[in-house]
């Protein structure tokens, strides 16, 4: 399904974009190589589309960077191949232009490091992201991956992203891998202190005694 330039918005909320900023809707998509994501108040482009890493310091006010991975990598960071990479772009600017656009760059940045080791492992195995459901032992592998605390996130985004297929273009899992996975994934329970802890309880004494 096509996506209509129209359709298209910034919705993070920041003084430093608007309706009229270059960077608030992209002409076409996907975007232009060259369209300028993260602008800064004195309307400086920090970082465009095709770039490996966006920096979105203007938006984060402290340091806050999406690695895509097909540029050069610090010892230790694995790479990203080039396709697997501008899947990835796609992704996150959906993320940022879409209709259901992120409102926040925090959530921007939570979802980009939940899907992001999918994309490392497909590169490792040498195959296309969006062609992850046709390697079954690939998918079959991915919970090795994740942290429990991840996992639920993980599986969501995936889900919401195979929602957006059409408009993305591509999937990444498809019903069938993504109902494998689902049934892979460990449990993870939340722990609660089953008693309420010494210093709690004493700071607790000392500020109702006051009252």
């Amino acid at each position: 399904m096509p996506v209509i330039a129209s359709q298209l918005g910034f919705a993070i909320e920041t003084p430093l974009v608007s309706p009229q900023s270059p960077n608030f809707r992209p002409p076409r998509w996907p975007p232009p190589t060259n369209f300028p994501i993260a602008i800064d108040a004195n309307g400086n482009v920090v970082c465009r589309y095709g770039d490996c890493r966006w920096n979105l310091w203007p938006w984060a006010g402290k340091s806050l960077t999406l690695n895509f991975g097909d540029g050069p990598q610090r010892e230790g960071v694995p790479p990203i191949t080039a396709e697997n990479a501008n899947l990835l772009r796609q992704i996150a600017a959906w993320w940022l232009f879409g209709p259901r656009g992120v409102r926040s760059v925090g959530d921007l940045d939570h979802r980009f490091k939940l899907i992001r080791p999918l994309f490392i492992h497909c590169s490792r195995h040498g195959i296309s992201a969006a062609q992850a459901s046709r390697y079954p032992a690939v998918c079959d592998s991915l919970p090795s991956l994740l942290a429990p605390s991840t996992a639920t996130g993980f599986l969501a985004q995936l889900h919401n992203l195979f929602q957006e297929r059409d408009f993305l273009g591509f999937t990444l899992l498809d019903r069938e891998s993504l109902r494998r996975l689902e049934a892979a994934l460990p449990e993870h329970y939340e722990r609660q202190t089953p008693y309420i802890p010494p210093r709690i309880w004493s700071y607790q004494n000392r500020r109702l005694r006051p009252f």
